[in-house]
């Protein structure tokens, strides 16, 4: 599903709803107020017609090319409603309690399990179920009369839902600066002041919300910036509360679809792990590296897994169900390439690859063994004189691969969008410009029901970017972070520059496969400003890629909040609400667990119930990078074409966007994105790979075949399947994870037998060496 293409723009626009924005250049010939009278006319129009067309949509009255899905406008009125109860209540002491809580239980249970062995994230359809669950039972069994009349305000309803989902959402993750203050308390010995530490959770995130909010008149309220990962949830709550309860078609179908995956996961997670990887190659034979190297890839770096198939969803997923399939495309042409790129890396032995192993994020030292990282410093910096002692750290030639595709993409992504999607971008730009002084139109059926609701003034947004600015500077300092205000002030111009980036492909595409490479980026960027310094260079990872994934994470719930119909300062006060319980319930439980736990953290191996893996990977990153970086990648090191890759790939995309306007109905030249295919052309060089082919067969199928041949059923129910195989998944999951994974106790393995052979991975590969 492309959402490009000038015939996606044609088609968009033969509906009426094209989403153009009106700026200063448009001439109204002194009669603007009679334009605005027209258009506001037109969206009431448009609005009408969306609520009709959903209604016959739903009682499966509309012809075929009503149901069929075409661009993400058709997306937004025809698999979602823009339906509006406007007397529904929003804040209630019901959402606030539901709110409140579910962000505690996923603060607390996402902190506790980043120092757990077994990881364990609280995903977004594991908390819309329970948010559900929990609110039909209060408003079923708490009383509605007198006093409790305040406390059950009635039916729970989409808004109360949903504003209690986003406020939980925002708060139920580790914090990349909780990474920092715990590496900084067991590697460095600086305890952060308390204050200072959460003002530094606060300050990083809240930089994020701010530069959302700069973005949203581009991103969030036209229909062309549809954001693909929000149909998903936003589809599951109205059917859950459009759709009048258990009897309908599609309420059936969730509850049926999700109870079958719910079951079934319990076999490819525990009693059968074949499933997840079924290699007949490593049936033949599971005795050589080689066929481990290409077809296996149910473990961790086992391989690339060419030819396996994945029956469980928990790798699977629901991407290839809701991603534009000009995407999936894109991603698929990156994944061939991998094939390619990889193999011919290491079997080539481009940078003594064959002296590592084929798959590995350590750092190692010539001979291959593991690199003494720690042994190159004094007082915590990088030392010359022991450098020379110790000698130069090695990647292993995948990784080199991985970092420099990366960087490739990063550089190819940055120029297409602003090739490609120039107009979608460009109103975020002229709200900088104070004699902008143009009326801008939306045309949006979403925005225009939103428009009875206060929107957030921008002065809002600017005056938390200052706050948040200040506290970042202030708590820099106190918190002996060896950063200063002018590094600080130069990773927040490049991380506003790469949220607008990546926010834009998330809205137009679905595509956000950016959170790893960006933490590399950053640490290379500051690698070069702060010289020798992991402890800075942590500062830089954090203030680099945190405020892109949280605003990122921000204009999607804002989003969210427009399909729902959200009050838009509502959706602000959860996010906040979220964003601060979430701040400081991370470090209240960091702090506890460092303190009892620090023996066991600081161990290599770990114990059963605590583990500092994650700390420790992120302060070898930041040792390499920090510590080493100069060494290895300064012009005549060995690994220099990393960084000259950022240069390079802002090349890739000029000879396809010159292409695309000599050929403006090619679709091909429209949909090629060479940023896409860049971060894909070494994917698989980390992970568990086997869920890659089923992935992709799954996306072409529902994305073309289903999509094209039967409207019908994939308008009402591509996407709601989508959410409860999520869901069920994802509810099945944290209970194996609780109940036999030994993510709160001892493990129980499921007994050895064929399907569960101990002696190879789960594919009967031989096992990663």
């Amino acid at each position: 599903m492309s959402t490009d293409s000038d015939s996606d723009r044609k088609s968009i626009n033969a509906v009426g709803s094209l989403p153009r924005l009106a700026h200063d250049d448009e001439k109204f010939d002194g009669k603007q107020d009679d334009t605005v009278k027209e258009v506001e006319v037109e969206d009431e129009v448009a609005l009408e017609r969306a609520n009709d067309l959903q209604e016959r949509i739903l009682k499966g009255e509309a012809d075929i090319d009503e149901y069929r899905v075409e661009n993400g406008h058709d997306v937004a009125i025809k698999v979602l409603s823009t339906r509006d109860d406007f007397d529904l209540p929003v804040v209630t002491f019901r959402m606030i309690f539901l709110g409140l809580g579910f962000s505690a239980f996923g603060s607390v249970l996402a902190q506790l399990y980043y120092f757990k062995p077994q990881t364990l994230n609280v995903s977004q359809g594991f908390l819309l179920i329970m948010i559900y669950f929990v609110g039909k039972a209060w408003e079923r069994v708490i009383p509605t009369w007198g006093p409790l009349k305040y406390i059950n305000p009635g039916k729970f309803g989409i808004k109360e839902h949903a504003a209690a989902y986003i406020m939980a959402y925002t708060a139920s993750g580790s914090a990349t600066a909780i990474q920092v203050i715990s590496v900084q308390d067991l590697y460095y010995g600086n305890e952060v002041n308390p204050g200072i530490a959460i003002f530094t959770l606060l300050a990083s995130q809240l930089v994020g919300y701010a530069f959302a909010g700069l973005l949203q008149e581009a991103l969030v309220y036209p229909s062309m910036a549809f954001w693909p990962t929000v149909i998903m949830p936003a589809n599951m709550f109205q059917a859950l509360h459009f759709d009048g309860g258990l009897g309908s078609k599609r309420t059936k179908m969730f509850w049926i679809v999700f109870g079958a995956i719910f079951c079934w996961e319990i076999f490819p997670q525990w009693i059968f792990p074949w499933l997840t990887g079924m290699s007949i190659v490593c049936l033949i034979d599971h005795s050589h590296a080689t066929l481990r190297n290409v077809f296996g890839g149910a473990s961790n770096n086992e391989g690339m897994g060419i030819l396996a198939l994945c029956l469980d969803w928990n790798l699977i997923g629901s991407t290839s169900l809701y991603i534009p399939l000009w995407t999936q495309l894109n991603e698929d042409i990156g994944i061939c390439l991998t094939y390619v790129l990889m193999s011919a890396i290491y079997y080539g032995n481009v940078w003594n690859a064959k002296t590592f192993p084929f798959m590995s994020q350590a750092l190692f030292n010539a001979t291959g063994g593991e690199y003494n990282q720690t042994a190159v410093l004094t007082n915590n910096k990088f030392d010359p004189v022991k450098y020379q002692d110790v000698g130069p750290a090695y990647f292993s030639g995948t990784n080199v691969l991985s970092l420099l595709t990366q960087n490739l993409a990063m550089g190819a992504t940055s120029v297409h969008v602003f090739l490609f999607y120039w107009d979608d971008i460009k109103p975020f730009l002229m709200i900088f410009n104070p004699w902008n002084k143009g009326a801008r139109f939306v045309h949006d059926e979403h925005y225009t029901a939103m428009k009875r609701y206060k929107q957030i003034p921008l002065y809002w947004w600017l005056v938390l970017l200052a706050i948040a600015y200040g506290m970042a500077q202030a708590t820099d300092y106190t918190g002996h972070s060896n950063f200063t205000w002018w590094q600080l002030t130069v990773i927040l111009i490049l991380s506003l520059f790469f949220t607008t980036v990546y926010a834009t492909t998330s809205a137009l595409l679905g595509f956000k496969q950016f959170s790893s490479q960006l933490d590399g980026f950053y640490q290379m960027i500051t690698s070069y400003m702060a010289p020798g310094d992991p402890v800075a260079n942590m500062y830089g990872a954090l203030y680099g890629s945190q405020p892109t994934v949280q605003g990122i994470k921000l204009l999607g719930d804002l989003k969210l909040g427009q399909y729902c119909k959200i009050p838009p300062r509502i959706n602000f006060l959860v996010q906040i609400l979220g964003c601060v319980v979430g701040a400081i319930l991370n470090y209240v439980m960091a702090l506890s667990i460092i303190k009892n736990q620090r023996a066991d953290l600081l161990s290599i191996a770990g114990t059963r119930l605590w583990s500092g893996q994650n700390a420790q990977s992120f302060n070898f990153s930041a040792i390499a990078w920090g510590a080493l970086g100069p060494e290895m990648f300064a012009p005549g090191k060995k690994y220099y074409m990393v960084p000259a890759a950022l240069g390079i790939g802002a090349l890739f995309p000029i000879p396809g966007y010159i292409l695309h306007r000599y050929f403006p109905k090619n679709q091909f030249f429209a949909n090629f994105n060479t940023g896409i295919v860049t971060q894909y052309a070494c994917d698989l060089s980390v992970g568990i790979n086997t869920s890659v082919n089923t992935s992709m067969f799954i996306g072409v199928v529902s994305q073309w075949f289903i999509r094209r041949r039967f409207p019908r059923a994939f308008t009402k129910y591509n996407y709601i399947v989508a959410g409860a195989l999520d869901g069920g998944t994802q509810v099945i999951s944290f209970i194996l994870n609780l109940a036999v994974f030994g993510a709160v106790g001892t493990a129980h393995n499921f007994p050895e037998w064929w399907g569960n052979d101990f002696k190879y991975s789960a594919d009967r590969c031989m096992l990663p060496g």
